[in-house]
């Protein structure tokens, strides 16, 4: 039988079709793996796009509360950082939800107080259109605020906002207004016994001023009182013993006067913008209320740094609580009220007399009495005082050997901030906004 062949060149047919298609389906995966990964990256990009949305719509959030939060709170420090919830004088916040991711947002809140030129009405950004428009181009104090929120699954997720505000205080002390003299008299004083001293801060300052219609010489005796100069070479608020001078004279030289013609709560009026009603209520709104069963602390705890003294009894060195001394501040101690360059106001009701502030407190700041008759027959402690002390009325001779020390808090919106005022409002400045 003869033996059946195969002619392998005809029956090979197909070959090129295998290798066709071979191409086309390593084409086919080409496209497609180039594919899955575009649409991976584009899952990607759009994952990443959202999410730094809403990390810019975070900051936004975080910047619109430090903006509110600001328009009701003095801000303490020329900067005041805020990164977590509950801090000492920061605004509460709390972590932001994206809408789109659920991811959770952190931000941290930084104001910085700085001082530039603008116009006093901010819709004039330009000097010439400002003065043109009858506007003052001043000096003024702003408030940065800056927003940096941050993601809470992954930390390279982050954005920022800032824009300038302007804050509107209530105005303890009005425009241009500076510092009361050491002593502020609606009526007249006995002539000082002990070995009372005032310190001023130059040979033309006031000492001694009086609302009284009688004459100076007879309303505001020497006595046994010393004016002396001297000056806060070092600048840390206290007297040092290398930084008194020479004693003034004569007497006469440091004295003056104002008119109350029998106006009610006319010192006041005389040193303050705000009404002395509106005062006594942020004290007592901001809980700075002390009697005889509180203890007035060392130091401000809170803004404003306005405080009712509503104790009869004469206040003691042990009538002082908050540990001060732990400061580590030079002339601060546990003995102290108030802290160079932070002062407070004290103000003492009619309601409670004419207490006195006896010898081993200092304080930094204002003492006011209300009442027109109570220090006629008591008058002053053996405290020391860098500031001012007010009295609607008469004033007993001053006891043992206290000190009365003129210092320099600055005028107007810096006396303002020397002293926390509350603040009413804030507003943005137009122009400022940034998102980096």
């Amino acid at each position: 039988m003869k033996p059946t062949t195969v002619d392998l060149k005809k029956s090979q047919h197909g070959a090129a079709t295998l290798v066709v298609v071979l191409v086309l389906t390593m084409i086919m995966a080409v496209v497609s793996i180039t594919t899955a990964r575009t649409g991976i990256m584009e899952q990607k990009m759009t994952g990443n796009d959202l999410r730094a949305r809403e990390a810019q719509e975070a900051a936004e959030a975080g910047l619109e509360y430090g903006i509110a939060w600001a328009s009701k709170n003095y801000i303490m420090g020329d900067v005041l950082t805020c990164t977590t919830a509950n801090e000492q004088d920061c605004p509460v916040h709390s972590p932001v939800s994206g809408f789109s991711t659920s991811e959770t947002y952190s931000y941290t809140l930084i104001f910085t107080k700085v001082t530039v030129t603008i116009c006093s009405d901010p819709t004039y950004i330009t000097e010439s259109n400002c003065v043109n428009n009858g506007k003052t181009w001043e000096s003024t104090l702003l408030v940065r605020v800056q927003s940096t929120s941050q993601g809470n699954a992954d930390i390279n997720i982050s954005a920022k906002a800032e824009t300038f505000i302007k804050q509107d205080s209530f105005d303890l002390f009005g425009s241009g207004t500076t510092m009361p003299p050491p002593w502020v008299v609606a009526g007249c004083i006995q002539s000082p016994k002990g070995n009372p001293d005032i310190y001023v801060l130059g040979s033309s300052s006031i000492s001694i001023i009086s609302g009284s219609s009688n004459s100076l010489s007879s309303c505001l005796p020497a006595g046994n009182l010393t004016i002396t100069e001297w000056d806060d070479t070092n600048g840390n608020g206290i007297k040092d013993d290398t930084e008194s001078g020479a004693v003034v004279s004569p007497f006469a030289n440091s004295i003056g006067n104002f008119n109350c013609n029998g106006a009610t709560n006319c010192s006041w009026d005389y040193a303050f913008n705000l009404p002395l009603a509106e005062a006594k209520q942020l004290a007592t709104t901001a809980g700075h209320v002390y009697d005889d069963t509180t203890s007035i602390p060392c130091g401000a705890s809170s803004s404003p740094s306005i405080y009712l003294i509503n104790d009869v009894n004469p206040q003691n060195s042990g009538d002082i609580t908050g540990g001060c001394s732990s400061d580590n501040l030079d002339g601060v101690d546990d003995a102290t009220i108030g802290v160079p360059h932070e002062p407070i106001l004290l103000i003492v009701p009619a309601s409670a007399g004419c207490p006195k502030f006896n010898g081993g407190i200092t304080i930094y700041g204002i003492i006011y009495y209300e009442s027109t008759t109570a220090c006629a027959s008591n008058g002053w402690g053996g405290a020391t005082v860098y500031g001012s002390v007010i009295w609607e009325g008469d004033v007993d001779r001053p006891n043992s050997n206290p000190e009365f020390i003129e210092v320099d808090y600055g005028s107007g919106d810096t006396l303002n901030n020397s002293f926390h005022t509350t603040i009413n409002d804030a507003a943005r400045l137009p122009g400022t906004w940034k998102d980096f």
